[in-house]
């Protein structure tokens, strides 16, 4: 895990037992952050990352899977995906979770290859997820209700009428989806017609995950992904993190058990 502060741009890193999947803000101070197989609070004490406590735990429902992408919702509940860490076999056996305060729940959804893009539009009721395998390449939308529980899924963008793979995502002010489109070197923005409204093109071919931050939240930073063997021209630059300002502003992000998970939605 990397943190980097922008005030005086000291980078650290620290190694886990278990490759971390996705993280959040913990309402308590530090992380909520996925591991392979479980969900834990974690903390940084006097440069040292320490794990507070075992939040969650996900039994698999076959060998060699993970969790991947996940983000809290605007109750602060923690969602999280799954899937076969082969992605060459193109299993559909990836699941989609939730952790509140009462645990763990496994969501009833049909299996997904790798599900991504989780992200929420910004008064809550409304869930985006993806799923970034070459043979689906699908964002939907979902009617995200305030005890949880999902209704209403419909597809949102098929990402085979557009350049890349849908990624990591995030939604900004105007509920507007950003995507990132693996393969293609772009960001893509999606109004919430499911409309493409504009693309950012990155150095690099594997941009993987947006997130909006800065002091007036209209920064937008864009990880990338270094693959064995970068494409010539990215050998430098693969791997890396990007930062531009895009003419849009983002939402804060709710920490986990910021709010309770039968608070209401609101309605605007």
């Amino acid at each position: 895990m990397h943190r980097w502060r922008p005030a005086d741009h000291v980078a650290q890193a620290w190694s886990l037992e278990e490759r971390p999947a996705c993280l959040g803000l913990h309402a308590q101070g530090g992380l909520v952050c996925a591991l392979e197989s479980r969900v834990v609070h974690l903390q940084v004490q006097h440069d040292r990352l320490v794990e507070l406590a075992s939040l969650g735990q996900v039994a698999h429902p076959r060998p060699g899977m993970r969790l991947n992408d996940g983000r809290c919702d605007r109750q602060g509940r923690f969602w999280v995906g799954s899937m076969v860490m082969n992605m060459a076999l193109a299993t559909a056996a990836g699941q989609l979770y939730r952790l509140d305060a009462d645990g763990m729940s496994s969501i009833p959804l049909d299996p997904l290859v790798v599900p991504n893009g989780l992200a929420f539009s910004p008064n809550g009721d409304t869930l985006y997820l993806s799923d970034s395998h070459a043979s689906v390449r699908k964002i939907w939308a979902f009617k995200l209700h305030a005890d949880g529980k999902l209704s209403d899924r419909r597809l949102f963008v098929d990402m085979g009428l557009h350049p890349g793979r849908p990624d990591g995502a995030a939604v900004d002010t105007d509920g507007c989806y950003w995507t990132c489109a693996n393969d293609a070197g772009l960001v893509h923005r999606f109004t919430p017609a499911g409309v493409l409204d504009r693309s950012i093109a990155v150095p690099v071919s594997k941009p993987s995950m947006c997130a909006f931050g800065g002091a007036n939240m209209d920064e937008l930073f864009i990880t990338s992904i270094r693959p064995p063997s970068p494409p010539p021209g990215e050998v430098e630059l693969a791997g890396a993190t990007f930062v531009c300002r895009p003419g849009a502003q983002g939402l804060p992000e709710t920490p986990f058990g910021a709010r309770t998970a039968s608070a209401p939605i609101p309605s605007s």
